[in-house]
């Protein structure tokens, strides 16, 4: 199993993979080499889809996945590069941002990508928090027109200062601080899933399939290929 997980050259340097193949249960395994333990937490809804496909459903004000501060010290991403990619079916939120995945403590240290309503306009975010250079305590970077309630391929590839976002395959406008994407300060956090840091507010509303972490910037590429290999499940 994990030879032939290791051969397909996407999977290079993957060290968070959740397909949520397990369908039922509280708990669904994360299939790259860490395996980290992730617990679901207040029971969200496992849907399968016409295709066969099992999702995760969470319903924006209880549900999220964790998984503990030791057991994901390597997801403690700073000077490094890293990749995080996700399908989503967003739903309309029930408060103006919702975090879909991160390990932080905002505007102190760690990193966090998440959605925000913003008017009319939807936008994804990546912010890396570094208290030690204040009066920066933090850098961001954000993209516009992500649509809800339809199932859509989202990649952010923090490469150095940049961060480029990927919809469908196909990289979008991002808008950065004059600084870039400085690295976040290191980080002791639990990893969280579809909820704030302190895992009582800003919930993710909406399915969700396959949450995947990679140590490395992933090529343009490479993520055309993910989207290519996997949007059958959607269609």
């Amino acid at each position: 199993m994990t030879a032939l997980y290791d051969n397909l050259g996407t999977n290079r340097q993957s060290v968070l993979d959740l397909p949520f193949r397990e369908g039922v249960g509280i708990i669904t395994q994360d299939v790259a080499k860490p395996h980290h333990p992730v617990p679901l937490v207040a029971t969200p809804t496992w849907v399968t889809l016409d295709s066969g496909l099992v999702v995760l459903e969470f319903n924006g004000t209880t549900e999220y996945a964790e998984s503990d501060n030791t057991p994901t010290a390597d997801l403690n991403f700073v000077s490094g590069d890293y990749t995080y990619a996700v399908w989503m079916k967003w739903s309309e939120p029930s408060a103006s941002s919702a975090i879909l995945i991160g390990r932080y403590n905002v505007n102190v240290d760690g990193w966090e990508i998440y959605l925000t309503s913003s008017g009319a306009d939807r936008l994804l975010s990546l912010r890396h928090s570094h208290n030690s250079l204040t009066p920066n305590t933090n850098s961001s970077c954000f993209s516009e027109n992500w649509t809800q309630s339809v199932w859509t391929f989202l990649v952010i590839s923090r490469d150095g200062l940049l961060a480029p976002h990927y919809r469908n395959g196909e990289p979008v406008d991002v808008t950065y601080e004059a600084t870039g994407m400085l690295d976040p300060d290191t980080a002791d956090h639990d990893l969280v899933i579809g909820v704030r840091s302190s895992k009582d507010a800003t919930f993710y509303n909406g399915q969700m399939w396959r949450p995947r972490l990679w140590d490395r910037a992933l090529s343009a590429e490479e993520i055309r290929v993910l989207y290519d290999r996997e949007k059958r499940w959607f269609a």
